[in-house]
């Protein structure tokens, strides 16, 4: 019996696929496939990470920018409302606006509500400063020593300054109802603040002479 022939084409495929041609074969693709996911997988993704990563800071600066600016704002609204508190406060103490009506009427009010019995009230010539005004009142008034104490006081609780000035008082008499009287003479000045204008004048005008009366304005409180 003839033996088998061999193969004189050579080993067959499946032959040829021995272990070392497998694992060089599968280490080949596994390479191939790192090298292909690195440019086609991972570097595009290391480029959206770091464009990511690029928004994620700017938008954390523009985040910290405005909070910065935010708190710079509140912080000027505060200023703002604290400033214009002062204002109004000033504008209280020291308005630009005499009202000497207002001025009489507070007077007048105010020692009836004492219990004086008013003589007189008679505003005086105004006298102008470098920044304000002086808007003097002659007021003669007729009162026990209590009641004369008591309005003062309540002139002192007045938010505008008012100063009570040239206080002279008569001896005292002894009313019908044994009550001490006494009349009481005294100018009470308050002031007003000067406009732009009027500050200007003021500062463009010559100097005084030695002994000579202050500027005025008029009287009745005219600006």
């Amino acid at each position: 019996m003839a033996s088998p022939k061999k193969n004189a084409a050579g080993p067959s495929l499946v032959e040829q696929f021995t272990p070392p041609v497998m694992i060089g074969s599968a280490v080949g693709i596994a390479a191939a496939v790192g090298v292909l996911y690195y440019f086609v997988g991972y570097l595009p993704m290391q480029d959206q990470f770091k464009l990511q990563n690029s928004r994620q800071n700017d938008l954390e600066t523009q985040q910290a920018t405005a909070n910065r600016d935010l708190r710079a704002y509140n912080d000027d609204v505060a200023e703002l409302e604290r400033l214009r508190s002062f204002a109004r406060e000033q504008q209280r103490v020291l308005p630009d606006n005499p009202d000497i009506p207002g001025f009489l009427r507070a007077i007048n009010d105010l020692a009836s509500d004492n219990q004086l019995n008013i003589r007189l009230i008679v505003p005086e010539e105004q006298s102008t400063e470098q920044y304000y005004a002086r808007i003097p009142v002659r007021v003669d008034v007729n009162g026990s020593f209590l009641a004369l104490a008591r309005f003062y006081r309540s002139i002192a609780a007045l938010p505008r300054v008012i100063n009570m000035e040239n206080i002279s008082l008569t001896t005292p008499v002894v009313s019908e109802t044994n009550d001490v009287r006494v009349d009481a003479r005294m100018l009470a000045t308050t002031f007003r603040a000067l406009t732009a204008a009027e500050q200007q004048a003021a500062h463009d005008a010559p100097p005084a002479a030695p002994g000579a009366p202050p500027a005025t304005r008029g009287r009745g409180g005219a600006r």
